[in-house]
């Protein structure tokens, strides 16, 4: 009985963690310790047009994929949509490293803390996760993971989806 008791509250404890997680409908929690490349404060509420925010780190294999992918579409959404990446690795210049290996150019390079109290509500525990908010703020899409064995799958469907969203 007690094994049972216990086994319920680890339950409950566990989903309580993705309760906080942000949904489709929801808003876009601001960053709240982000940095942009040249290290002034980063806003999202001052990004105008849909935003498409990626979180990412140096140590997610996945990551290193699904990054490049973005930016290569990047160009075809200029003026529609905004591209960030938003880089959660504990320390600023490991996850400026990243981005320069990876050669990124079309999007905007974020610094955001890992221990932000705003992380984990990005599904910070499950990299890489991209969500894609309207012109208000409003999230459309979230995707979590990327198949790294099929880039050019992942680009085909992220471009369907943005497609089917930004008018």
């Amino acid at each position: 009985m007690r094994a049972a008791a216990v086994a319920v509250g680890l339950l409950v404890l566990s989903g309580s963690a993705f309760a906080d997680e942000l949904k489709v409908g929801d808003r876009l929690a601001e960053l709240d310790t982000a940095v942009d490349s040249s290290g002034k404060a980063f806003r999202v509420k001052a990004t105008k047009g849909w935003k498409m925010l990626t979180f990412g780190a140096s140590w997610c294999k996945p990551c290193a994929k699904e990054l490049p992918a973005w930016d290569g579409i990047a160009p075809d959404y200029k003026g529609k949509v905004d591209f960030v990446a938003v880089d959660l690795d504990s320390e600023r210049d490991a996850g400026k490293g990243f981005h320069k290996k990876l050669k990124l150019h079309n999007m905007k390079l974020v610094y955001l803390s890992p221990d932000s109290a705003v992380a984990a509500k990005y599904g910070s525990d499950h990299m890489p996760t991209t969500v894609l908010a309207d012109p208000d703020g409003i999230i459309r899409y979230i995707r979590g993971g990327f198949e790294k064995g099929d880039v050019d799958g992942e680009v085909k469907k992220m471009k369907e989806q943005i497609a089917k969203l930004v008018k």
